[in-house]
């Protein structure tokens, strides 16, 4: 990537790279790998972490090795320089089981780093795929079902009803410790006037 060249140019040159990076065609892979990864370019995520473009590449294989549907682009958002932002779906399809579909959301954030000072050449150095528990949950349709009309519905109603309780006892607390300031007070005054009272019987 050439930082000299327009932003929509870059952008549109990511889009292909990008394309080409997730399909299931291999020579295009190993293009992209080649000439927009370093060598030592780092791979990470939630299940595992490595570097180098090499083991990247492999990473790349046995996804589609297991998976008979390539990924779906969603969208990308590109900031000109230094990082991109890929929006897309998994599609986790074994080849064993091709009736099996379990759609995943994945956010892929590639970190660009320039290949030598003033160059303005940028190549990725960093290349994070990251994606939620939530969303592993809503890729498997009964858990999905399960986890959104009956487990967030009465984990609403828990922590509704656990709020509303320590509502409760807070505000329970802050009258008594009113009242007990109150109560204090007039102590503190019954005692006063006490005082006085005395020190006047002494005087007569």
């Amino acid at each position: 990537m050439d930082v000299e060249c327009t932003l929509e140019h870059n952008t549109e040159l990511i889009s292909r790279a990008v394309s080409d990076l997730f399909s299931f065609n291999e020579t295009q892979q190993k293009r992209i790998l080649d000439h927009y990864y370093f060598h030592d370019a780092s791979f990470e995520s939630p299940l595992l972490v490595t570097s180098s473009a090499y083991n990247i590449r492999h990473i790349l294989l046995l996804w589609k090795a297991l998976n008979k549907i390539p990924p779906t682009i969603t969208n990308l958002c590109f900031n000109g320089k230094t990082t991109c932002v890929v929006y897309l779906t998994q599609h986790l399809c074994p080849r064993v089981f091709p009736f099996v579909q379990l759609d995943l959301p994945v956010i892929v954030t590639l970190h660009f780093k320039e290949t030598d000072i003033d160059s303005g050449l940028f190549k990725i150095r960093h290349h994070k795929e990251s994606w939620t528990l939530e969303g592993l949950i809503q890729a498997v349709p009964l858990i999905s079902f399960w986890y959104e009309h009956v487990v967030r519905v009465m984990m609403g109603k828990a922590i509704s009803s656990t709020g509303e309780i320590i509502h409760s006892a807070v505000e329970t607390a802050h009258l008594l410790s009113v009242r007990n300031c109150i109560t204090t007070s007039n102590c503190n005054e019954v005692m006063i006037s006490e005082k006085h009272r005395h020190k006047q019987q002494d005087y007569d």
